[in-house]
């Protein structure tokens, strides 16, 4: 008899997830869980709170996604970009700036509106 490990994780990481949206509704009693959840390998939970922070609106929330400017997955530097513009904190614009030359189109794009929101 094989056991399939994979649907498990699978699971528990959609969990997780779900989980995360639910912290966001929490509030700032979340916050530093959330920013802990940033460091996570899989994107999807990154994502998730990322999304979360800044629905929180958390001033810290800034410097992290600030920081997820540099991930190594595009669509972490993307939805950063998106969240930062939605934001609007003036620290992102030098950061945003430095999107704007990103070797993906998409990130460049998101960067270039965010930079547009904040000014």
């Amino acid at each position: 008899m094989a056991i399939h490990t994979q649907g498990v994780a699978e699971e528990t990481r959609c969990d997780i997830i779900h989980s995360i949206y639910d912290l966001g509704k929490k509030g700032q009693p979340a916050v530093d869980f959330l920013l802990l959840a940033l460091k996570d390998e899989d994107k999807r939970v990154k994502i998730a709170a990322a999304n979360a922070l800044c629905d929180i609106g958390d001033a810290r929330c800034v410097d992290a996604l600030i920081a997820l400017l540099s991930d190594g997955d595009k669509d972490i530097r993307f939805v950063s970009a998106s969240l930062l513009g939605k934001i609007g904190d003036p620290r992102a614009r030098e950061p945003l700036t430095r999107a704007c030359a990103d070797e993906n189109c998409f990130v460049r794009i998101m960067a270039k509106e965010a930079l547009h929101r904040i000014r």
